[in-house]
């Protein structure tokens, strides 16, 4: 879902939901959240996904169903502070996929859900009335490549709006004019756009182009170009929020399957069917599209795995920086004891404290009163010796904790994206193995052992994919060669993948290819486009102490390209 079909949605719940009163509040899988809402004698539910499939906002067609076995924490708030409250608003900030949901309870008082709809990083956040998180659905760490932190207890911070763009709102005719001068001629319109001016998607790009000019694909120079022209399509797009004029539709595709669908004709594309409301045509093109998930219930247990071992981590994590003296505080305990000796000649028997003039401030030294001053002094010198120690130590199990949440991060998106029994199984089992979840009383069966994608291009090349961290790690140090060139998602958990170069050059349009793959086995799939690692293998190196399917990057370029579902092998 773009900024445009969130506008329509916020919309539509605006007319149907505000002021209604929530009666029910449930999980239909781990990554949604639904809603009963009563208003003027009328019940409509309200799904919230943030899927990385298809994270998404609409009102559903019949009941939602239960589809957790435990309730989640988020789950659990939501039931305390919105259950029985009242939908006051929903607001869209700007052109920012992001919609604030205001509710008032009375007995809770006032609550706001934040759904934010943005690929990968989509989550949803229940805060309370001073904007402290209450709960997510998934929790944001520093270590795990985010740019803010999201978790209990934090005040909220917003996602951060688009840089370096050029805000829809404010874009004027000379605006335009100066970026279709520096659009290069043979560069598709549709791509200036967005990389251009916040709040668009490819979608709605290639219709503003063709409203324009009549060519979806047109560049800078087809002769029905204008700024004047362009500007006049933008000024209709950016005006749909506040003066309506919907007309959600859906395009098929040849063989009559969904291909997109927006709040507004899709006049670029053929084969439309008109909807009544936005909600209809998402519902139609995201049950094709998506589908039932047959692996739903081994997903879940794996999944909540996933969140037990990650829960253990944070809590030691925690633990680990309450442990960690300062510096300053390592020292102090040794300037104690040397205090105590400096003034040992007048400390008396049964004394509880000395007070010491060091010449820059007083201090204030507890004794033990059983205790004679050297003993009193040793005993601190021991306190410092041992917190010396464990400062030293800390570090390195931080860093391991930290290493431990990224391999979860790494399984996690995993175990979303696996398409059959055996790589979910093989993901649990490797659970199990870490030592990061308790392992089950009585002999497991073997699970059974999933394969990487193997791919011959056109060109002659295999390309071989791991689809989880099991297979990556037998992908880059079983099969792989020094020479053979190795990929891998930028800053995502995701595949590896490797080109055999068995002596050849490998040509840019094979790596190209390949990278794409890449992406596709990640959690940054529904990224527009998204920066790829690109080295040879021997520039590899595996982390000490870390997980399966866990690299040291020596050297390394990137490349940005679309992700790409690859061929069957």
């Amino acid at each position: 879902m773009d900024a445009i079909t969130l506008a329509a949605i916020r919309r539509e719940l605006d007319e149907t939901l505000t002021g209604g009163r929530v009666q029910a509040v449930l999980q239909p899988d781990a990554q949604s959240l639904a809603m009963e809402i009563f208003r003027e004698g009328r019940r409509e539910w309200l799904l919230i996904s943030i899927d990385a499939r298809a994270p998404r906002v609409h009102l559903l067609a019949e009941k939602a169903r239960r589809g957790l076995e435990t309730d989640t924490p988020l789950l659990l708030q939501a039931r305390k502070r919105l259950r029985g409250a009242r939908l006051t608003g929903v607001i869209q900030p700007g052109w920012e996929r992001l919609l604030y949901l205001a509710f008032v309870h009375p007995r809770q008082g006032q609550s706001v859900l934040a759904a934010e709809i943005m690929g990968r990083w989509s989550n949803l956040v229940l805060n309370d009335a001073q904007g402290d998180v209450l709960s997510s659905l998934r929790h944001f760490e520093r270590h795990a490549g985010s740019r803010r932190i999201v978790r209990p207890g934090r005040a909220y911070e917003p996602p951060s709006p688009q840089r370096g763009k050029l805000p829809l709102e404010l874009a004027r005719e000379e605006d335009v004019a100066r970026l279709l001068h520096q659009t290069p001629a043979g560069k598709p319109l549709w791509r200036a756009l967005v990389t251009g001016l916040a709040g668009f998607s490819p979608l709605a790009a290639r219709e503003i182009v063709f409203r324009a000019t009549g060519d979806a694909l047109a560049d800078v120079s087809h002769p029905n170009l204008t700024p004047a022209g362009l500007t006049g399509v933008l000024d209709w797009f950016r005006s749909l929020p506040q003066q309506g004029g919907w007309a959600p539709t859906a395009a098929l595709d040849e063989n009559d399957r969904p291909a997109a669908f927006a709040p507004y004709e899709l006049t670029h594309l053929g084969n439309l069917t008109p909807y009544g409301s936005i909600s209809a045509a998402a519902r139609f093109f995201y049950d094709a599209t998506l589908g039932a998930d047959s692996y739903a219930g081994r997903r879940r247990q794996v999944l909540a795995l996933v969140a037990q071992a990650r829960k253990k981590l944070l809590g030691r994590r925690a633990s680990l920086g309450e442990q960690a003296a300062g510096e300053e505080d390592v020292a102090r305990l040794r300037a104690f004891g040397e205090w105590i000796l400096a003034y040992a000649w007048q400390i008396q028997p049964g004394e509880t404290e000395l007070l010491a003039d060091t010449g820059e401030e007083t201090l204030s030294i507890p004794l033990d009163p059983t205790l004679s001053p050297s003993e009193n002094a040793q005993t601190y010198f021991a306190r410092y010796h041992k917190k010396k120690r464990a400062a030293a130590k800390i570090p390195g199990l931080l860093a391991a904790v930290d290493r431990d949440l990224a391999w979860l991060e790494q399984i996690e998106s995993d175990v979303r994206l696996a398409d059959n029994t055996p790589q979910i199984e093989e993901l649990r089992e490797a659970l199990l193995a870490s030592g990061l979840v308790s392992q089950p009383k009585g002999k497991r069966p073997q699970a059974p052992r999933s394969q990487p994608v193997r791919v011959t291009t056109p060109e002659g090349f295999e390309v071989i994919i791991g689809r989880n961290a099991l297979q990556n790690e037998r992908v880059t140090w079983k099969l792989a060669q020094p020479d053979d060139i190795w990929l891998h998602a930028q800053g995502a958990p995701g595949s590896h993948v490797i080109i055999r170069a068995q002596g050849r050059e490998i040509p840019q349009e094979v790596i190209a290819a390949a990278a794409g793959w890449a992406l596709w086995h990640s959690q940054a799939r529904e990224n527009t486009k998204s920066a790829v690692i690109v080295t040879r293998k021997r520039h590899l190196r595996k982390i000490k102490g870390g997980r399966p399917g866990q690299v040291r990057v020596l050297q390394q370029r990137s490349i940005t390209v679309r992700p790409q579902k690859p061929p069957a092998g």
